[in-house]
């Protein structure tokens, strides 16, 4: 993708971002805190005030989803370029800083507080997007056969430390009530799932360019 649509996206996030805090700010301030403290939405009446929480969350949740679909149309593309031409595709390693969007994961614990949703906790996955820095350091090398073992050896290394921390950690939080609540659990089980999925994208892509990088070292060494 090219950088000005990055910077686009990019700034996207930040703005989505920004206007979710401003909104919090204007709601605490002039709104009595509707939206952001808990509230009973059994008897909730629309107010004009009430504008700037909702335009921020819905902003947020439309930038979310169109994100996953370019992303999803992008990387689909790539992978047919890659099995035709048999070169790792080009990636800009700035695309790295998406993983700042994983912040938004710190969103969970305003609105889980505001009406008890939990869904901003899988915002967490997005850390798992700094392993486009890596992969963009390896943008345009010939996938020969030892590149391809490493690449073979770090997504199995990756996995099994991803599946791992899942396992240990659905272990723990099946063995009852976290804190005597329900809902606590389910918010741990979220976090849990969500930053082992982002660790095991993360690492799948840091330790190939960290085996390939030490299998050139040796054989300028050699």
């Amino acid at each position: 993708m090219k950088t000005n649509k990055m910077k686009i996206w990019i700034g996207c996030g930040i703005f989505c971002v920004l206007s979710l805090f401003l909104s919090t700010w204007y709601a605490v301030t002039f709104n009595d805190s509707r939206l952001v403290v808990p509230m009973d939405f059994k008897d909730y009446v629309f107010r004009a005030k009430d504008l700037p929480m909702i335009l921020s969350i819905s902003l947020i949740c439309i930038y979310v989803i169109s994100l996953f679909v370019m992303l999803f149309v992008y990387a689909g593309e790539k992978q047919r370029q890659v099995e035709e031409t048999g070169v790792t595709r080009k990636v800009n390693p700035k695309w790295g800083w998406l993983g700042v969007l994983g912040f938004l994961g710190f969103a969970g614990f305003f609105t889980y507080s505001a009406d008890g949703s939990v869904f901003p906790f899988a915002f967490f996955l997005f850390f798992g997007f700094f392993g486009f820095y890596y992969e963009g350091r390896m943008s345009g090398t010939f996938m020969d056969e030892r590149f391809r073992e490493n690449m073979v050896r770090a997504r199995l290394k990756a996995y099994r430390i991803s599946f791992s921390i899942m396992h240990v950690a659905l272990i723990i939080l099946c063995q009852g009530k976290l804190f005597g609540s329900l809902e606590y659990t389910l918010i741990a089980t979220i976090i849990t799932l969500s930053v082992a999925l982002a660790l095991g994208i993360f690492l799948s892509e840091y330790l190939l360019y960290r085996y390939d990088h030490d299998d050139l070292a040796d054989e300028s060494e050699e």
